[in-house]
């Protein structure tokens, strides 16, 4: 009886081994759509799945699937979705600041002369790649929460220093901890100057709201939209390390959006005949 039991499940053992085997073959074939990722993926490492769930890329409009990024073919998956072109295509172009902010940078430089000797099968881990390509940040150690290395408020952002810990562990890999400390600080000292521009130029219409009416200060408020791109255009500089969107696209862009408003609001008070205090 015991040997009947014995040979029962060693049986058993050999069925489960070939069960496991054919679900974890990966599809010869194209895959269809993103349930068939999720199913098999989420028995495997269901944190990589549920950090996917928790980004950006599901819980805004519209969803970035993991066909979107890795393509439809298996075996091509990791080289496609580690190319800096997987996430262009998505995010503006090459043109947008986001993207350019990094081509224009030294990494960025770099990677577009590189790009045909890159190994794109290597993770995104351990210095694997010369320059830094958008995945190797944003998505490093195949992390798929990409929210987590970006800051979604300039002005008041809790998250900022967390933000920082993760993209500095990061930027180790290559660098000594004492240059990217020195790099973040910097960029900080930069990224607050910034802020105090925007701060002014939106308590000089701030303290006028009074006086004129939401017509009289359309012009003025259309500019502050510019200072808000700029704004972002001096963050997307430190970040990328790009120092043309810290200066030529961002500073002193700043500088001229904070002088025309207050030009702005001197025009209407003469207008109005109003004598500033």
């Amino acid at each position: 009886m015991n040997c009947q039991l014995l040979l029962f499940a060693i049986i058993l053992g050999f069925i489960n081994v070939a069960v496991s085997a054919v679900e974890n073959t990966p599809p010869a074939s194209a895959i269809e759509n993103n349930e068939v990722c999720i199913d098999c993926h989420h028995k495997q490492d269901g944190e990589l799945v549920e950090s996917w769930r928790a980004s950006a890329h599901v819980t805004t409009e519209p969803v970035t699937t993991c066909i979107n990024c890795h393509g439809n073919l298996h075996k091509e998956v990791a080289d496609m979705a580690r190319r800096d072109q997987a996430c262009i295509i998505c995010h503006g172009g090459e043109k947008d600041p986001v993207v350019h902010s990094y081509s224009s940078s030294k990494h960025g430089t770099l990677m577009r002369l590189e790009e045909k000797q890159q190994d794109w099968g290597q993770p995104l881990k351990l210095a694997n790649y010369r320059v830094p390509g958008c995945s190797y940040c944003h998505m490093h150690s195949g992390n798929h929460n990409i929210s987590n290395t970006v800051r979604q408020n300039l002005m008041e952002d809790p998250e900022s220093e967390e933000v920082q810990d993760l993209m500095q562990s990061i930027c180790w890999d290559c660098h000594s901890p004492r240059y990217i400390s020195r790099l973040f600080s910097n960029g900080e000292a930069m990224l607050e100057i910034a802020r105090k521009k925007f701060r002014e130029a939106s308590e000089v219409i701030g303290r006028v709201e009074n006086e004129f009416t939401d017509d009289d200060l359309l012009q003025a408020r259309q500019m502050m939209k510019n200072m808000e791109r700029h704004l972002r255009n001096v963050y997307l500089g430190v970040a990328h390390q790009s120092p043309d969107y810290q200066w030529w696209h961002g500073h002193p862009a700043l500088d001229g959006d904070l002088l025309r408003i207050k030009g702005e609001i001197g025009k209407l008070r003469r207008e109005k005949g109003i004598i500033a205090n």
